[in-house]
């Protein structure tokens, strides 16, 4: 996963903003060496995904509202 600067984050329609929070929600707690090549800066407790998930939160506070759709 790359991370995205403010610039290409807030191009981004809301609804994409918040399917990459949701990909940044996946990334494991800490990293391992299985998967230390594919979360870059390590996990969440790095401090660059803490900056990254805050700027997304700081984006997507601004944003409007947008309800959730009805399945079916």
């Amino acid at each position: 996963m790359a991370y995205l600067t403010r610039a290409q984050l807030e191009s981004l329609p809301t609804p994409r903003l918040l399917a990459y929070k949701n990909s940044l929600l996946k990334v494991p707690e800490t990293a391992d060496w299985d998967n230390l090549c594919a979360v870059p800066g390590g996990g969440k407790q790095h401090p660059e995904w803490k900056a990254q998930y805050a700027l997304v939160k700081e984006i997507l506070a601004d944003r409007e509202h947008i309800p959730k759709r009805k399945c079916g």
